[in-house]
């Protein structure tokens, strides 16, 4: 019975960090770029484990496009690489603009990374309406001169990745390398939308509602069945 009351109190606490995922993914299903969290439920189903683990779906969202020539999009495999105080974040959030001193920036003041390393445009931009051309392999453009071209990178084990404040993600290891160009493409005037399902979500959230209320239920029947057992036992 005891053991009952266990397993019970087990399945509630499983349920309140699923609420807790499906609630973020709700919250964030308008984030550009956003990877959602995937149930605890089926990350059982798929991968037959028992512990609680944050899983992330990478799916490829949809795009919208935008006609700004500083956002981006990848259709395909890969992370833009963004290099922050803490090291390099990867983010599917392609929404980037120029500062004053001529470096590509994310939403956060990350400066974007090309091979060469930070992109900066300020010894070749003289002009702010000048048009930046960036090509389907990430190569960078001002007229028909190559400035650099786009870091897109990807972990050898993408299980590795952990998610950041930022919601941008990073490996411990920093176990990165670059992806092929043959299998991305970079789309430039548009934006990667959340992958998140607002009609799966729902659907899950109830499911897990009504679980969440049948082991509670199931704890206070064994509650009360072992509170007369014991009165029982006293007699």
């Amino acid at each position: 019975m005891i053991k009952g009351i266990y397993y019970a109190a087990r399945s509630l606490n499983n349920g309140f960090q699923k609420m807790n995922n499906i609630a973020n993914n709700l919250a964030n299903i308008n984030t550009t770029g956003y990877k959602r969290q995937i149930p605890f439920s089926e990350m059982m189903i798929k991968a037959g484990q028992s512990e609680v683990t944050q899983f992330t779906d990478f799916a490829q969202g949809n795009f919208i496009q935008t006609s700004s020539q500083l956002d981006l999009a990848i259709s395909g495999d890969g992370f833009f690489a963004v290099q922050t105080p803490s090291g390099i974040r990867l983010t599917r959030n392609g929404h980037f603009n120029l500062s004053d001193d001529g470096f590509i920036l994310d939403q956060n003041g990350n400066k974007l990374l090309g091979t060469k390393g930070a992109i900066n445009l300020n010894d070749f931009i003289f002009d702010k309406e000048q048009d930046i051309k960036i090509m389907t392999n990430g190569d960078i453009y001002l007229n028909d001169q190559l400035i650099d071209t786009l870091l897109v990178l990807k972990a050898d084990n993408p299980l590795t990745l952990q998610r950041d404040s930022n919601l941008d993600f990073f490996s411990p290891s920093e176990d990165y390398f670059p992806v092929d160009e043959n299998n991305f493409k970079i789309m430039q005037g548009y934006l990667e939308e959340s992958n998140v399902n607002p009609i799966v979500e729902m659907e899950s959230m109830i499911k897990t509602s009504s679980d969440y209320q049948s082991s509670y239920k199931i704890i206070n029947f064994l509650d009360k069945s072992l509170e007369k057992a014991n009165e029982i036992g006293k007699v």
